[in-house]
C-alpha cells in the first residue's frame, strides 16, 4: 500500500514562518490604526522613531511597516526555495541579512524566525555565527532605542487607570529586559531549527542511500543477466553441442560402412543433426556476445536521488562491459557523496583514443573534473 510522504522540515517552516509574518503584520496594523497621527510620535518603536518629523503621517507609517513585513516575507520565500532552484550559500546569507535588518526595523519577534531559518539553511558554524551577529545587532538596536527615550512619559494599564510616571532608568531597564528575554527565545528557536536541520540531513541521506541501492540493483540485474546468458551458452556448447557432434560422427561412420536400404533415412537424419548443430552454435555465439550494461539507467536513478538532484549528460559514450560499468558507477556515487548538498552535473562521453570518460561539475561551475576514465580499447 502506497503512503504519502510527510513534508520536509524546511517546507513546514516555510509555511509556518510566512503565516507568522502575516499575523505579526496584521497585529501591527491593528495597533497602529487606533493610535492616530497624534499618538504616532509617542510610540517608542524603532521605525516610528526613524520616521519622526517626516511628512508621511499615519498612513505612511503603516505603509512603511507593510513594506518591511512584505520584504521580510519575500526574502524568506526566496531563501527557503529547495531543489535545483535553491540559492547558493552566499545568496542565502545575503537574504538572511536583509531579513534581520527588516526585523530590527519592524518587529523583534521576526528575529525568532530568522534564528530558526539560519539553523535550517546554513551549516552549523555559519548558522551559529549568524545567530551571534543577530543577537549583537539586536542589543545594539536596543541601546540605540534606549538613548531616545523621553525624559518624562506617562504610563497606564489597559483600562486607562493607574496612571504613573516611571523614571527613564526604569523604562530603559524594562527595554533591556525585553531584549534579553527575546534573545533567550531566539536561542530556543535556533535549537529547534538545529533539530529540523538534523532531520533534514538524515532524510536526504536516506533518500540518497535508497536511490544508490536502487541504481546498484538495476546495474546488478544487468550483470546477472549477462552472467546467466554466458552460463546457458556454456551449457549448450558443452552439453547439446557435444552430443550433436558425436551423433554426426556416428551417422557419417554408418553411411561410410554402407547402410543399404537405410541409407536415405540416415542421410536425412544426418542433415537434420547438422542443421541442429549449426543452430546451437549460432545460439551459443549470440549468447556469448557481450551485452551493454544498463549504466545509463543506473546513473539516472543515482542522480535523481541526490539532494539536490544532479543532472546527467550522455554524449556518445560507448557500450561498457560489466566491470567498467561498476567502476564508473562507484566513481559517480563517491563523487556525489563528497559534493553532498551542492548541485552537480555528470558527463559521460567517449574518449578520442577510445574508451569512455566520466566527468563532474559541482556548485554551478563550468569546470569539469575527470573522476573516472576507461582504459583505451
Amino acid at each position: 500500500m502506497k503512503t504519502s510522504a510527510s513534508p520536509s522540515p524546511l517546507a513546514l517552516f516555510r509555511l509556518v514562518a510566512l503565516l507568522a509574518c502575516l499575523v505579526l503584520a496584521l497585529q501591527q496594523m491593528m495597533l497602529l490604526w487606533p493610535v492616530g497621527l497624534a499618538g504616532l510620535g509617542h510610540l517608542r518603536e524603532r521605525l516610528p522613531i526613524l520616521l519622526a518629523g517626516s511628512p508621511l503621517g499615519l498612513r505612511g507609517a503603516m505603509a512603511a511597516y507593510g513594506a518591511c513585513f512584505a520584504g521580510f516575507g519575500w526574502a524568506l520565500w526566496l531563501a527557503t526555495v529547495s531543489g535545483a532552484r535553491a540559492p547558493e550559500r552566499g545568496a542565502k546569507m545575503g537574504l538572511l541579512a536583509a531579513q534581520i535588518a527588516l526585523a530590527l526595523l519592524a518587529s523583534d519577534k521576526l528575529l525568532l524566525l530568522t534564528a530558526a531559518e539560519a539553523a535550517l539553511l546554513l551549516p552549523r558554524r555559519a548558522a551559529t555565527a549568524c545567530l551571534a551577529a543577530q543577537l549583537a545587532l539586536a542589543l545594539l538596536a536596543c541601546g540605540w532605542q534606549a538613548q531616545r527615550l523621553p525624559e518624562r512619559e506617562l504610563a497606564c494599564n489597559v483600562s486607562g487607570s493607574d496612571v504613573q510616571l516611571p523614571p527613564r532608568e526604569l523604562r530603559r531597564w524594562l527595554l533591556w529586559q525585553d531584549a534579553m528575554v527575546g534573545g533567550g527565545f531566539q536561542l530556543l528557536t535556533f535549537g529547534i531549527g538545529c533539530l529540523g536541520a538534523a532531520e533534514r540531513r538524515r532524510r536526504a541521506e536516506l533518500e540518497g542511500t535508497r536511490a544508490s541501492l536502487l541504481a546498484a540493483r538495476q546495474l546488478l540485474a544487468g550483470t546477472a543477466g549477462n552472467g546467466e546468458r554466458l552460463r546457458m551458452a556454456r551449457e549448450l556448447h558443452d552439453g547439446m553441442g557435444h552430443h550433436l557432434s558425436a551423433l554426426n560422427l556416428q551417422l557419417e561412420l554408418l553411411l561410410r560402412r554402407g547402410a543399404g536400404e537405410a541409407e536415405a533415412p540416415l542421410r536425412s537424419a544426418q542433415l537434420s543433426a547438422r542443421r541442429m548443430l549449426a543452430e546451437v552454435r549460432a545460439l551459443v555465439g549470440e549468447e556469448r556476445r557481450p551485452r551493454a550494461s544498463p549504466l545509463r539507467e543506473a546513473l539516472s536513478q543515482l542522480c535523481e536521488g541526490a539532494r539536490p538532484a544532479a543532472a546527467l549528460r550522455w554524449d556518445g559514450a560507448p557500450a561498457l562491459d560489466d566491470a567498467a560499468a561498476w567502476q564508473a558507477f562507484s566513481a559517480a556515487s563517491e563523487a556525489l557523496a563528497r559534493e553532498h548538498g551542492r548541485p552537480c552535473r555528470l558527463w559521460l562521453s567517449a574518449q578520442d583514443g577510445g574508451g569512455a570518460e566520466l566527468r563532474l561539475a559541482a556548485g554551478g561551475s563550468e569546470e569539469w573534473t575527470t573522476i573516472w576514465r576507461e582504459a583505451e580499447r
